[in-house]
C-alpha cells in the first residue's frame, strides 16, 4: 500500500516506522522543517545537545517510546530529579510520601488523608468509574478544604484556566498513577531521538517531506490510505467535505496552548537543585518552572542553565500576542522573589508558541472521543486527543501511532 502521514510529531513518526517495517510505502508531510511536532527541538550554537522548545521527559514506565528507543538503539538517560512545590514564597521538596509527611504548611492530619488519596489513586487500576468526577469537587471533598487550597486548587487553576473546575478525575488519576520518581530523557535530546527515528523509517524505505503543509486532503488523491495526526480542529480545516455533524463534534473538544519562555543563564536559577518547580499560588503568572539542567548535565548546553518558564493558555489568550521581552517583564516581579539576582547572569531568552498542546478533559470524555476511524473512506485521525485516559506526552503517542498502525 502506498501510504500518506500528516504530521512527523511522535504519533506519525510512530506509525511510519511500524507500517514502513511491514513494507509498504510511506510518505511523511511535515510543515516543519524538523521532526517532533510538539517535542520538536533546537540547537544554539556552541551546544552539543538540541532542546525542545517545550519541557519533556520520559517516566520509567512509558514503555512504549522506551521500546521504540531500544528498538533502533538510541540510548536513554534514567535519573532521579528533585520535584519541588513553591508555597507562601518557599520551596518544599514533594516527590515522595516522605516528604510529603514532612511538609510543614499542613497539620499532620491533611498530611495524612493527601497522602492516603494519592496513594490510592496511584494503585488504583480502574479509571473508567473516575470519569463522572470532578477533580476539584474530589480533591477538597477528599483531602479536605486546607490541602486542595494549598497544593491543588492553585495548581488546577494555573494549568486550566477557566476550565479548571471541568476537569475529570480520571484525567487526575492518569497524572498520579503514571508518575514515577525517576525520570528517563533521550541522549542528545528529542530532536536527535526524532531523527534517528526518520533515519531508520528512510532505511525502511519511507519518505519525508518537510517544508510541506498540506492544505486539503484532496492533494493526496492519489494514495491508498491517509492518516492524519494534527490536532482536530486542523483536521476540520484540511478537510471540509467532511459531515457537519462530525465537524460540530470534534470543534467541541478544547483545548489550551503552550508558552515557554526559555532562560539561558550563566548560572542555576533554583537555588536548591529542583527540576521541576509546581507554583501552588493563584496569582502567579507563571505555572511551573522547570529547570532543565538541574535533570541533564550542564555540560551538553557549553554549561549553560537552561529554565522554563511554561504555561497553558487559550490560543487567544494575550500571553500569545507578546513578544519574549514583554513576557518576561510580567513574569520578572514574581521571578525575583525565588532568585533576586538572576538577570544578572542572564546570556539569553527565547519564547516559544504552541496554538494547541493540552487537551481538556472534561467528564464522561469517552463518550465524546473521536474514533481511529473517520467519515472519509481510508481516511484515519490519530492526534493527542484520543489517548485518553492519559494525558498528552510523547510516550502515548508513539503508542497510538502503533495502534493506527496496526489498525492500516
Amino acid at each position: 500500500m502506498k501510504i500518506a502521514i500528516i504530521g512527523a510529531g511522535f504519533t506519525g513518526l510512530s506509525a511510519a516506522y511500524y507500517i514502513s517495517q511491514e513494507k509498504h510505502k510511506v510518505y511523511v508531510f511535515e510543515k516543519d522543517q524538523n521532526p517532533g511536532g510538539l517535542a520538536v527541538g533546537y540547537l544554539e550554537k556552541n551546544w552539543e545537545w538540541t532542546l525542545e522548545k517545550h519541557y519533556h521527559h520520559w517516566f520509567t514506565n512509558d514503555n512504549s517510546i522506551l521500546s521504540l528507543a531500544r528498538k533502533i538503539d538510541h540510548k536513554i538517560i534514567i535519573k532521579r530529579p528533585k520535584t519541588s512545590v513553591y508555597v507562601d514564597s518557599e520551596i518544599y521538596q514533594f516527590d515522595s510520601p516522605l516528604h510529603l509527611l514532612q511538609f510543614p504548611k499542613l497539620k499532620i492530619y491533611d498530611r495524612l488523608r493527601m497522602a492516603a488519596i494519592l496513594g490510592s489513586l496511584k494503585y488504583n487500576p480502574f479509571w473508567q468509574p473516575l470519569e463522572s468526577i470532578k477533580t476539584n469537587e474530589f480533591l477538597q471533598n477528599a483531602m479536605g478544604k486546607n490541602a486542595y487550597q494549598t497544593i491543588w486548587e492553585p495548581q488546577l487553576h494555573n494549568k486550566f484556566g477557566d476550565y479548571a473546575d471541568d476537569i475529570s478525575l480520571a484525567w487526575f488519576w492518569a497524572r498520579i498513577n503514571k508518575r514515577t520518581a525517576q525520570l528517563a530523557y533521550p541522549s542528545g535530546g528529542f530532536l536527535t531521538f526524532a531523527n534517528a527515528l526518520v533515519k531508520k523509517i528512510e532505511e525502511n524505505g519511507g519518505k519525508f517531506l518537510f517544508n510541506t503543509e498540506i492544505r486539503e486532503i484532496k492533494q493526496l488523491k492519489n494514495f491508498d490510505k491517509i492518516i492524519v495526526t494534527l490536532p482536530s480542529f486542523y483536521f476540520v480545516k484540511i478537510a471540509p467535505q467532511l459531515p457537519n455533524v462530525y465537524k460540530q463534534n470534534l470543534l467541541q473538544l478544547k483545548g489550551l496552548g503552550a508558552i515557554n519562555l526559555i532562560l539561558r543563564l550563566k548560572k542555576p536559577f533554583l537555588p536548591d537543585n529542583t527540576y521541576w518547580l509546581s507554583i501552588c499560588d493563584k496569582e502567579s503568572p507563571i505555572m511551573a518552572i522547570v529547570e532543565h539542567t538541574n535533570f541533564m548535565d550542564s555540560k551538553h548546553y557549553n554549561n549553560e542553565h537552561i529554565v522554563y518558564l511554561g504555561n497553558y493558555v487559550p490560543h487567544d489568550h494575550p500571553y500569545m500576542k507578546l513578544s519574549a521581552n514583554e513576557l518576561l517583564k510580567i513574569y520578572d516581579p514574581y521571578l525575583r522573589k525565588i532568585n533576586p539576582n538572576y538577570t544578572l547572569d542572564a546570556i539569553n531568552y527565547t519564547l516559544f508558541k504552541a496554538p494547541f498542546a493540552q487537551p481538556i478533559i472534561p467528564t464522561y470524555y469517552s463518550k465524546i472521543i473521536p474514533t481511529l476511524e473517520t467519515p472519509l473512506k481510508n481516511v484515519f485521525l490519530a492526534n493527542m486527543q484520543q489517548v485518553y485516559p492519559w494525558d498528552r506526552g510523547t510516550n502515548y503517542a508513539v503508542e497510538l501511532g502503533e495502534k493506527i498502525a496496526q489498525i492500516i
